[in-house]
């Protein structure tokens, strides 16, 4: 198969590489891998569609995304073949219209695609699940992955920041986040089964999140205490559920397995868990200061017992599996708000 994409020569120092992809802009500030033809072939051979096949456009400049760029981008941030299938779903998600790509790409926010993977591949592609799995736990899969769908946003959809992007902060997620779940010490079906594929498919589901949010307690052994905790904590006053249209978004919020437990005994049934979650996740209006309150009013988020909940329903609220066996500890990865999570198969090659 020949390439159709433009080739660039740099000298086989993998400095010169790392140099040039500072000058040209399609670096992320870590080296990279060559994408020889070699590996860019590779990857391409794992997937059913052609080179030319377009996966997607990529805002924020409608860069067109065929499997052959996404491929090269893939090389560059050492994508094994295998793995090509979880990179190409990614970004067939993230383009669905309900996930607001543009607005995610453009906005001032933090907010980034996290990728959350179920299905037997975890443990193939080395995606991270089990202890530290959101940041140190270094799995290929996890590294890659992320890392490549990072890339195509970069170099195909044209995100830069400060130009493109607006974003103030921006995350280390922005470098790529690609976890697992642990579904085989998760007391409920998993994320891909709640959302309507088997335990044997392979699915990635994009959350657009605004980062980590770590809850922590050693002083209560009562599930439900610790669940009200929680509620509470993921209802921070100036998270962005509170600033726009509360219909929208769901806010993820990992457990690990000691805590999922525990949690599972009080509630066998996920969808009870997370109707208790957003019951409770709401602060008194008084909470805020009267300009703040006064437009919470307006927009119809205060209810007849002077509560904003910071969701409309329970299915907003989103209970995953995963992290190690150390116990105390929670994850909830907040939402932009204007997005809703989009999850697709991953397609290999037979």
């Amino acid at each position: 198969m020949t390439l159709a994409s433009e080739r660039v020569e740099v000298p086989a120092d993998p400095r010169a590489q790392y140099e040039l992809s500072f000058r040209e802009q399609w670096g992320d500030g870590v080296p990279q891998l060559p994408a020889t033809d070699d590996a860019i072939q590779a990857l391409l051979d794992a997937s059913p569609y052609p080179a030319d096949h377009v996966v997607c456009v990529l805002p924020p400049r409608n860069g067109v995304a065929t499997v052959e760029l996404v491929a090269i981008n893939a090389a560059l941030a050492g994508v094994e073949p295998a793995a090509f299938g979880v990179v190409l779903a990614a970004l067939e998600a993230l383009s669905e219209p309900e996930w607001n790509a543009f607005g995610l790409t453009t906005t001032t926010s933090s907010v980034f695609p996290m990728l959350i993977v179920n299905g037997p591949c975890r443990d193939e592609l080395g995606i991270d699940y089990r202890a530290s799995c959101m940041g140190g736990a270094a799995g290929r899969g996890s590294m890659t992955i992320g890392r490549a769908v990072a890339l195509c946003l970069r170099n195909i959809g044209g995100q830069r920041a400060g130009e493109t992007t607006k974003s103030v902060f921006g995350q280390p997620a922005r470098f790529g986040f690609c976890i697992g779940e642990w579904e085989e010490r998760s007391p409920w079906p998993s994320l891909a089964q709640r959302r309507g594929f088997s335990a044997d498919d392979d699915v990635v589901t994009v959350h657009g999140g605004k980062g980590t949010f770590p809850m922590a307690d050693i002083h209560n052994d009562d599930p439900r205490d610790l669940l009200y905790l929680i509620a509470k904590s993921l209802a921070y006053p100036l998270a962005n559920m509170f600033l726009g249209n509360v219909e929208n978004g769901e806010v993820v919020v990992a457990f690990n397995p000691m805590w999922a437990e525990r949690f599972g005994s009080a509630f066998p049934d996920v969808d009870d868990l997370a109707a208790y979650l957003r019951e409770n996740a709401w602060q008194p209006i008084d909470l805020w200061p009267a300009a703040n309150a006064k437009l919470l009013r307006e927009r119809g988020r205060v209810d007849g017992h002077d509560r904003v909940h910071l969701v409309e329903r329970p299915d907003q609220i989103v209970p995953i599996v995963c992290g190690g066996l150390g116990s105390l500890h929670a994850i909830g990865l907040p939402s932009f708000g204007e997005s809703t999570m989009q999850s697709k198969p991953v397609v290999r090659r037979a």
